[in-house]
């Protein structure tokens, strides 16, 4: 059991003032439909973050030295159904604070972040969902759920929250009919096969979100299956890797950043091509956002 992300030891950054991220583990997959494997995504994450170099030379900066990370136990997982975990997990967070506690959540399939929309909206009633994803996920039910992985987008919108959405290239029409009607308006929805540059793209979502903070919910397959193969319900025509990590060097400076989750990597044997993507997924979000933070702070010192 891999038990420190990145293998850094959080008891080395004990006495310093580094922002603290808690990385929970959430192994569910009780409402897949197409390929199995997501309950393994956890630690298939946390392993491949040993392989990882902690050092960014674009940025010139060690994650390190902007943050540390405690590693969360293992969430036990109710075959019961996402309502019964929903429970479980709300149960865990009461004893976090959404106002200052940062979450990394790590899946498992894309249903386990109702809950987390549910925390952080609680702090923040002006909260985005930025959601990377190839499927809109703005089903009001399927296959007899209204809390499966393809609806975890309409559940949010029950919750008044607006979303960004980058990459979306499969919907049924009922999706589309809705992202027709709201686009622009409490959802900004970018498809794959017209998304604009990194910069115009990280343009328009600034000027969506304002002021508001941001929780970023990462579905893997938003990315194309040629870098990311480890997914159940993979799309072609995916994201790019260097499209993506331009998108979030231009998107800061800019909103807060309260919480994220990472879902859906089914890892694959003797492959760990698409584990080791997502890793490097999550250090690039966290190194562009904690400098442009640092950066701030130390400006006002």
């Amino acid at each position: 059991m891999y038990t420190h992300f990145f293998d850094l030891d959080p008891d080395e950054k004990q006495g310093q003032t580094l922002p603290l991220i808690y990385v929970w583990p959430v192994p569910y997959q009780g409402t897949v439909s197409f390929g199995y494997g997501t309950k393994d995504g956890p630690e298939a994450i946390l392993k491949a973050s040993y392989q990882i170099e902690t050092y960014d030379a674009r940025l010139d900066v060690d994650i390190e030295d902007l943050c540390h990370f405690i590693t969360l136990p293992f969430q036990r997982t109710n075959v019961a159904g996402p309502e019964y975990l929903y429970q479980d997990m709300e149960n865990f967070l009461s004893r976090f604070d959404p106002k200052k506690d940062f979450l990394l959540t790590l899946g498992g399939e894309h249903s386990i972040s109702f809950p987390l929309f549910k925390f952080y909206a609680r702090a923040f009633q002006d909260l985005v969902i930025l959601q990377i994803d190839a499927h809109a996920d703005l089903r009001q039910e399927y296959e007899g759920s209204r809390f499966s992985h393809a609806c975890i987008m309409a559940r949010a919108r029950d919750l008044g929250l607006r979303i960004v959405q980058i990459g979306i290239r499969s919907l049924c029409q009922e999706e589309a009919e809705y992202i027709k009607e709201h686009n622009g308006h409490d959802l900004l929805t970018f498809f794959a096969w017209e998304l604009p540059d990194p910069l115009h793209t990280a343009r328009l979502c600034r000027e969506f979100i304002g002021h508001s903070p941001v929780y970023i919910s990462f579905d893997v397959d938003g990315l194309d299956p040629a870098i990311m193969p480890g997914t159940g319900t993979p799309e072609p025509g995916g994201i790019d890797y260097n499209w993506l990590n331009e998108f979030w060097f231009k998107f800061w400076p800019g909103p807060k950043l309260v919480g994220m989750d990472i879902c859906e990597l089914a890892p694959q044997p003797y492959n760990v091509v698409s584990e080791s993507v997502a890793v490097k997924c999550i250090f690039n979000i966290l190194t562009n956002y904690l400098k442009n933070t640092r950066s701030n702070h130390d400006s006002h010192q």
